[in-house]
């Protein structure tokens, strides 16, 4: 189906990339918030994977799986914007700003827990994700592509541009620092 809908696109029906972006969106979504903790964050980095999907959906055409493409796009594009980001400090302000011809927000992070993290908190995960979240950017990103979304060892293999030994050393790595990180 993947591959008929980039056909259309390639042909020139725009409309076709609607059904990537929604049955993508979400995947790339929570990929993005997964690896900087920011809803706003997140939903700038989709876009910004979108439009990268968009300019280079020439070259998926003849590809096996569509959403290991998608996904490696995803991947590469928020990595890339944490090197980018590293040793800047970003603060996002929650605040309306009212200027003498405009107006603007800011976001601002609140310290009071989200419902999803209350929830996780009153069912005993928050201490799993903040243990996950400590990792660094590569063990983050194989926890959440191998044991959360469930891709195979090859997928995140081409998703991350490493081989699969690599893959699998580090995986196992990042498991036993969260088993001795939550004293399992």
């Amino acid at each position: 189906m993947d591959i008929e809908i980039v056909e259309e696109i390639l042909k020139g029906n725009l409309d076709a990339f609607s059904q990537i972006v929604d049955k993508y969106e979400k995947m790339i979504y929570n990929l993005a918030y997964r690896i900087f903790n920011n809803t706003s964050d997140a939903e700038d980095m989709t876009q910004e994977i979108f439009i990268k999907i968009y300019k280079n959906i020439y070259k998926c055409e003849g590809k096996q799986s569509i959403k290991t493409w998608v996904y490696t796009i995803a991947y590469n594009t928020c990595i890339d914007e944490v090197r980018k980001r590293k040793g800047k400090n970003n603060i996002s302000l929650d605040i309306e700003i009212e200027g003498e011809e405009n107006s603007f927000s800011l976001d601002v992070p609140s310290d009071e827990p989200t419902p999803e993290s209350a929830l996780l908190q009153k069912e005993g995960f928050l201490e799993i994700e903040q243990a996950i979240n400590s990792l660094n950017e590569i063990n983050k990103s194989l926890v959440f592509l191998r044991d959360i979304k469930g891709f195979s060892y090859n997928e995140i293999s081409e998703i991350m541009g490493i081989n699969i030994g690599t893959v699998k050393s580090r995986l196992n790595r990042a498991r036993n620092t969260l088993k001795n990180m939550l004293k399992f």
